[in-house]
């Protein structure tokens, strides 16, 4: 299961074709795809998209959906106690943008996504970046936890540097698009 960290590729706000963003995300690595949309297409949609791609690990962002479907659920900053999970085999995501939230998340959580690093659009009001110096630190006190670089990771460089800094992965949206 640990590759599924390794590239998470997240969906726009706005996806006009699912099936063909999928199909990008996989041609450029994608090792599990999160859900992140704005307005998401009707649950029956999703089914059948699910069912064409069998096999993919795919994760449902919590911001438009408290239904535990996939193979996980992303819960965005700051950390909150989630619902149980439905299966303990069941994913957990979080973002976290500072140290104590990742120390909130640590008992519950399955994977972390520790960031900005970079500056990134989708997150343009955000203005402390979580450098990869505080990266490196946070990778050696939790050295087998999965912890998943964000923002601004948009090329093999940057991919480089985050891996370099301890990063078991990256997620990103525009690297996969």
């Amino acid at each position: 299961m640990s590759e599924v960290w390794t590239r998470m590729a997240i969906t726009p706000e706005k996806v006009e074709n699912l099936d063909k963003w999928t199909e990008g995300a996989l041609k450029r690595g994608a090792t599990a795809l999160v859900l992140r949309f704005a307005s998401p297409p009707p649950l029956s949609e999703l089914w059948e998209w699910a069912k064409r791609w069998e096999g993919i690990p795919w994760i449902v962002h919590a911001r438009w959906t408290k239904l535990p479907i996939g193979w996980g659920m992303h819960f965005p900053a700051p950390p909150l106690l989630p619902p149980p999970r439905p299966d303990p085999g069941y994913l957990y995501g979080q973002s976290c943008h500072t140290e104590e939230e990742v120390d909130l998340a640590i008992p519950w959580a399955s994977y972390m996504w520790i960031g900005p690093i970079f500056s990134t659009p989708s997150h343009s009001g955000q203005t402390q970046l979580f450098s990869l110096d505080r990266l490196h630190r946070l990778c050696r006190k939790y050295p087998s936890f999965p912890l998943v670089a964000i923002g601004g990771i948009e090329n093999e460089e940057r991919i480089h540097q985050v891996k370099t800094a301890g990063a078991v992965g990256f997620a990103a949206i525009r690297y996969f698009l």
